[in-house]
């Protein structure tokens, strides 16, 4: 196996677990090899290893850390396969442990280590006695994406929290103040009070949907956004379509995200589509998406450059993910 483990993902949480992990690998009876760098990027450190001569030799690639470690890790091994360097990808399996990991979330995936519960085994278990999951892929000109991407003030709400955060970072006192959650939470009411909707046109597999105003978009591929959010109850990562929901308005952009934690009950999350009438999903497998100005865009949690068009599609059962066939 190739172990790929960023040492940054959770606030260094990753490199602590890591000697855990390497017991569970060893008692599975795995062997791997780690690639556990700080430099170069993730991405970089997978695409060189598996273009080398012998990267034949690896059952599967591991990804222990969040969701911008797991996208790295993915993006690096579609370009590599579009190459031609590695025509046949292996299998992908993840170990979550970031800070968000919808990712991990959409599938059930845990890593907790407390006195009660204890998760790794059943992980690390998974990347050899697991099921293989023919998963789908969202993709943007040369990037692709797992969970989601968004546009309009999603986008907005994390440039301002990733800008705060790096400031932050030079202050220890509210380093370990003002993190996570809280963090998020102030950037998204201040951004929420400032951003205004703009004009939108959109077509879905080449037919016009809609037309209008446009405060926020989310195209989804996973069931779980944002952590915590379940915009698309039915949504599927391997069915061979995108969910794409879309807000017109703060109004329906408070009452969709308030009724859709993950952790209500589904006759309340069902609730933000009688309440919120401007709220509009639909199921497709391309989206053009022309604004009337340029908007800031971001997939899995990676700043996207502010643009007025955008061209979204499904690549079908792009990746084989293997997951737990033991329950939870």
């Amino acid at each position: 196996m190739l172990c790929v483990l960023n040492p940054g993902a959770g606030g260094g949480l990753a490199l602590r677990r890591w000697p855990r992990i390497a017991a569970a690998l060893q008692g599975c009876g795995i062997t791997w090899q780690l690639l556990a760098e700080r430099d170069p990027p993730v991405g970089r450190q997978v695409a060189d290893r598996l273009a080398a001569d012998d990267a034949g030799q690896f059952a599967a690639v591991v990804g222990i850390g969040g969701d911008g470690t797991h996208s790295a890790i993915l993006n690096a091994m579609m370009q590599l396969q579009n190459s031609g360097a590695r025509p046949s990808l292996p299998p992908y399996a993840l170990l979550p442990l970031g800070t968000g990991n919808d990712i991990a979330k959409s599938f059930n995936i845990r890593m907790r280590d407390a006195f009660f519960t204890g998760d790794i085994r059943r992980a690390v278990a998974a990347i050899r006695y697991g099921a293989d999951y023919a998963l789908d892929l969202g993709r943007i000109g040369d990037v692709y994406f797992v969970d989601a991407l968004t546009i309009g003030l999603d986008s907005t709400v994390l440039r301002e929290h990733n800008r705060h955060k790096r400031e932050l970072e030079k202050i220890p006192f509210l380093r370990r103040l003002v993190r996570g959650n809280l963090l998020y939470t102030w950037c998204a009411g201040v951004r929420l009070l400032r951003h205004h909707p703009l004009r939108a046109e959109i077509r879905v597999d080449g037919r016009l949907w809609y037309a209008g105003p446009l405060l926020n978009l989310v195209v989804n591929n996973t069931r779980v956004y944002g952590g915590e959010f379940v915009l698309c109850p039915d949504a599927y990562a391997n069915d061979g379509l995108l969910e794409l929901v879309l807000f017109t308005g703060h109004t329906d952009y408070l009452a969709k995200y308030l009724l859709s934690f993950r952790t209500h009950p589904r006759q309340i999350q069902q609730m933000a589509d009688r309440l919120s009438h401007c709220a509009s999903t639909v199921q497709g497998r391309r989206f053009q998406i022309k604004l009337s100005r340029e908007e800031l865009a971001q997939y899995d949690g990676e700043e996207l450059p502010s643009a007025a068009c955008f061209d979204v599609e499904v690549v079908p059962r792009a990746i084989c993910l293997r997951l737990p066939a033991e329950p939870a």
